[in-house]
């Protein structure tokens, strides 16, 4: 059992006899563990990639660089990128033994066989003088500010001066042998601890080496043997003192003055187990030191008595116990933002401060842990696994055995803490008195889970089954009924400064002033963040629950809308500090909205409120629970915030958040360009390849405290309009970019917010294609032109054509009038005209004249009707009828009215087949053709029977005139008919032009047969 008590009479010696006995516990102290706190530790192993890890720099840019068993990495807090990667292949990893930072912006690369390189501004440049090659993996060179080198070298001292390698000998006031440390100081002192423990300087400007008197300690013979292997370390601290590592210990040797440490050191008789390797100094006075024990941190080391470190000496402790990667570290690195990099044989551990501490408390089961804010910096904590338990501000420990399982906290405005959990009774109170029980009903029922004292200093508890009870006078009283809270209906319950306890279940909030009720319910019944936390300041009443955050003041509510609509998440603790800043702790976290945000917001609750978040990356332990116990977040009278979660209890203090804030922006690069697959380095301008289609461009930020958080935003010029917010994405992406000039830029910010908004940019250009240049372009336009104007030629000659052929049509037509006309109208006339001459010889003889004249007026009409058929050949069409053999009937019968009564014509049409729609202009030349055909075998043949065939083949159209006439002359078919007439010509011409064929067959005295003939494809119409 920890001895928890001090000497404190025979009073504590009978309780600790009768825990012996009994297991009943007194309060038992534990002494904290000197173990480093506060920090977030994140690891990369061999997993990641990395072996052993033996070097450890950051470079004026931000990057670090490893030098591990696996080769020279340079690292962005994201992504390891090896040697070979970051020079695009100019070497290889296996030629580099290690890396040393130059101030000038290059990195020095020790090789295992050609010497130095230097690898600066994309260009490599090699020094083969193997003198001015260090002995070391670690360490090796330092750099004054001249830029010149000294270099550890096998054979001794080297200088380096440009390309030029010289020894550094006697006549320097050199000694000779291996230097086992190097260090140029911020004046330009050269620092150098010689093998056989000397220690030497160089003020700037002089020319010889001067011996610093110290305390150098015995020198093991390990250390002088194994040379190499056995390296010392001097460091310059911030106020300008030089500090030594080596076999004897870790101690300063001069003070900020310069001037010699005289200090005594432990006897030779003592024997050191704690062996320090490298080290460096924290911003805050702290040293931290690698060991064969891991990393020590000692604080305010310019304070010390003695200067010497020793494993005894005052400080914090972080080893394998506590999850260090491995108890054999090498290196040990503070960089720009104030975290702490070891490189170890199991890789690489990084330690950030964090906005929160947690309590290094004993081991417990993972239950959500309730708390209290005592005094003097104390916390009172328990679980249902822990009894209540106190911690004070020097992390030491009393617990309550006797409380067994806590389950809920409170302390009330008098400083008494109140416990509720399980044990005989499960109510306590603790006061200056000591530690009391209280018991309540259904205490079987179920625990307290909420609980508030009066200004009378009556407490008011309730029960996980939803009782709410009042204790006055000595004696409990259910007041649900009078709270109007109907039965298993919990809510949450509060009490604040002045005294009252407020109640806020189911849309109501009720105020007990410690007389009487005064009830508020919610607007219109509007529902509202169903209430499992409460927390009064001023007049301000906060409301948490599932919902989210309600506020209740001056008689209205106001439910709290986020920018971030991720945000609160549900809530199990909320409080509105003393300095007017609000927090709340939930399942997604803290919620932290800070002063001003929250004066802004109440100055316009409608408005949307932003807020800051804070979980594991920040130091919180876990998340809270939604419910059991409550409430997860409190304030103490100094103004520190203590956090409950499931796996334990973290604080911090507002008022240094805004000293820790991050206000480094981060330095922004572009890394890479990747088109198509393939990698390009990226100098000041890039011109890619033609063909370019996928195009992405790589950037970091280097921000390395919580690069999770760094976040980017970049633009194309002339392709985004707007910066694209990339959230925490590094790669940009493009596609189908058309040949030209570009610009891209990127922007980033660190994990608080802090932009670099000069950001990086890179210039590059897309090649064209052959068919993306001008002079193909130009090509391309001029063959347009011309094909262009081959078109219009070719139009034009089709237009020329059409006119032609229209105009051919049109001659064909007037010359078919005209044959018409001649063959009808003007032979009329030609008669009438001869008979109206020999009317001349009968005037003398009325009677016959008149008979003579009325004759003759008969043949005038006619002609006129002939005449008037004429001009309907020309004007009529079909295109309005779809029955040809209709419109041939038609015709047949008007021809057949104008035959003398005693020659009657029998005149028939027949349809063979299914009829069919006709091209409209070809069924106008079929039925011109068929009926002057018809015309012609009433007039001219003398037939007694035409007949008229048409049929329907799915292979062509046929029309057939048959008659019985006096038929037609050969010698006239043979011509192509009468001279002087053109019925037949005319009827061939349309045919032809219908794209069919006309054949007539005729004989004397035996009749004609004129048969027209159309293909199908031409003479049918498409249907649709």
């Amino acid at each position: 059992m920890p001895r928890c008590l001090q000497k404190a009479g025979w009073l504590v010696s009978i309780g600790l006899m009768l825990w012996l006995i009994t297991g009943v516990c007194v309060p038992a102290v534990w002494a904290s563990s000197r173990q480093i706190t506060g920090f977030h530790h994140t690891r990369w192993t061999s997993d990641d990639g990395l072996g052993a890890v033996f070097d450890v720099q950051q470079a004026a840019d931000g990057y670090l660089w490893l030098t591990t068993s696996t080769g020279v990495f340079r690292f962005d807090g994201v992504r390891f990128q090896s040697i070979e990667e970051v020079t695009n292949g100019a070497v290889e990893n296996s030629q580099i033994h290690s890396a040393f930072l130059s101030s000038s912006g290059g990195v020095w690369l020790k090789t295992r066989a050609a010497g130095l390189l230097l690898w600066k501004d994309g260009r490599l440049s090699v020094y083969t003088d193997r003198r001015c090659t260090p002995a070391l993996q670690m360490e090796g060179l330092a750099e004054d500010q001249d830029g010149a080198l000294w270099i550890q070298g096998s054979a001794g001292l080297f200088h380096m001066r440009g390309s030029v390698c010289e020894q550094v000998g006697a006549e320097h006031g050199y000694p000779g042998g291996f230097p086992a440390a190097i260090l140029v100081d911020r004046k330009g002192t050269v620092w150098v601890r010689t093998l056989a423990g000397d220690l030497l300087f160089l003020p700037r400007g002089q020319s010889k080496f001067q011996r610093l008197p110290y305390a150098a300690g015995a020198i093991s013979a390990a250390f002088v043997l194994a040379a190499p292997a056995h390296n010392a370390f001097l460091h310059e601290a911030p106020d300008g003192a030089i500090w030594l590592s080596d076999d004897y210990g870790l101690r300063r040797v001069t003070n900020a003055a310069g001037a010699p440490v005289v200090s005594s050191l432990p006897g030779k008789e003592r024997k050191e187990n704690t062996q320090f390797g490298d080290f460096t100094f924290g911003a805050d006075g702290s040293l931290w030191a690698t060991s064969d024990k891991g990393v020590r941190r000692f604080d305010h080391v310019e304070r010390w008595q003695t200067p010497v470190a020793m494993a005894d000496s005052p400080g914090e402790r972080f080893t394998t116990e506590q999850g260090l990667s491995s108890n054999t570290a090498w290196k040990v690195l503070i960089d720009r933002e104030s975290s702490i990099w070891v490189g170890m044989n199991a890789g690489l551990d990084q330690l950030r401060r964090t906005t929160l501490t947690a309590l290094v408390l004993p081991q417990t089961e993972e239950h959500d842990f309730g708390v209290a804010a005592g005094d003097q910096g104390s916390v009172w904590i328990g679980n249902r696994s822990m009894p209540l338990t106190r911690v004070a501000d020097d992390g030491s420990i009393t617990t309550f055995p006797e409380t067994h399982g806590t389950v809920c906290l409170r302390r009330d405005r008098n400083g008494t803490i109140w416990s509720a959990g399980g044990g005989d009774s499960q109510l306590w109170r603790y006061s200056a008195t000591g530690l009391t029980s209280l018991h309540y009903p259904e205490e079987e029922a179920g625990p307290v889970i909420s609980l508030a004292v009066d200004r009378n200093g009556d407490p008011w508890i309730s029960t996980a089954i939803g009782g709410t009870y009042h204790f006055s006078h000595g004696v409990w009283s259910r007041q649900n009924e009078t709270l109007g809270k109907r039965p298993g209906i919990i809510g949450a319950m509060t009490g604040d400064d002045a005294g009252n306890v407020w109640f806020g279940f189911s849309n109501n909030l009720v105020r007990w002033d410690g007389s009487d009720y005064q009830r508020f319910s919610f607007p219109n019944g509007a529902r509202g963040v169903s209430e499992s936390t409460m927390s009064v300041r001023g007049d301000h009443v906060w409301l948490g629950g599932s919902g989210g955050i309600e506020l209740f003041t001056q008689g209205h509510f106001y439910l709290l809308h986020w920018i971030d609509q991720g945000l609160p998440g549900r809530v199990s603790g909320v409080v509105e500090t003393e300095t007017g800043e609000l927090w709340a702790n939930g399942s997604s976290g803290v919620t932290h909205v800070s002063a001003a945000e929250l004066a802004r917001w109440l100055g316009d609750p409608t408005s949307a409120i932003s807020a800051d978040h804070l979980a594991a990356l920040d130091g919180l332990p876990g998340y809270s629970a939604e419910r059991i116990p409550e409430p997860s977040v409190a304030e103490s009278r100094e103004g520190r915030l203590w956090f409950a979660t499931a796996k334990g209890v973290a604080w911090l203090d507002p008022a240094k958040l805004e000293e820790n804030r991050n206000r480094i922006p981060p330095p922004v690069m572009i890394t890479a360009i990747l088109a198509n697959g393939k990698t390009y380095a990226v100098p000041n301008s890039l011109k890619l390849p033609a063909h370019t289609d996928k195009l992405e461009i790589d950037y970091t930020a280097l921000s390395l405290a919580i690069p999770e958080r760094v976040l980017f935003r970049y633009k194309l010029d002339g392709v985004d309009n707007e910066w694209q917010d990339a959230g925490t994405r590094r790669q940009a992406f493009y596609t189908s970019l058309p040949p030209g000039h570009y610009r891209f830029h990127v922007i980033a910010c660190n994990n608080d917010g802090v932009w670099n908004e000069s950001g990086a940019s890179l210039g590059f250009a897309l090649a064209p294609a052959y068919y993306q240049t001008w002079w193909f372009t130009a090509l391309c336009g001029l063959v347009a032109v011309l094909i262009l104007r081959w078109l219009i030629r070719l139009r034009i000659r089709s237009i020329t054509h059409e006119m032609q052929s229209r105009l051919a049509e049109r001659l064909a037509e007037r010359e078919r009038i005209a044959r018409d006309l001649h063959d009808t109208l003007l032979q009329s006339f030609q008669g009438l005209m001869m008979k109206l001459y020999t009317l001349t010889y009968v005037l003398d003889r009325p009677a016959a004249a008149r008979e003579k004249l009325e004759g003759l007026l008969e043949e005038g009409r006619q002609a006129i009707d002939e005449g008037r058929d004429a001009v309907r050949g020309m004007r009529s069409s079909t295109v309005t009828q779809n029955d040809l053999a209709h419109a041939l009937a038609m015709v047949g019968e008007r021809l057949a009215a104008e035959q003398n009564a005693q020659n009657p014509v029998d005149f028939r049409v027949t349809v063979e087949g299914k009829p069919r729609d006709m091209h409209p202009i070809l069924r106008d030349e079929v039925y011109r053709v068929a009926s002057e055909a018809t015309r012609n075998a009433f007039r001219h043949s003398g037939a007694t029977r035409i007949a008229v065939e048409i049929c329907y083949d799915h292979r062509q159209l046929l029309v057939r005139i048959e008659d019985n006439g006096k038929g037609i002359n050969p010698k006239v078919l043979d011509c192509g008919g009468r001279e002087g007439h053109y019925g037949l010509t005319g009827m061939r011409e349309r045919a032809k032009l219908a794209g069919g064929k006309l054949t007539v067959r005729s004989r004397l005295d035996s009749g004609t047969e004129i048969e027209l003939t159309i293909p199908a494809s031409l003479v049918y119409a498409k249907t649709s």
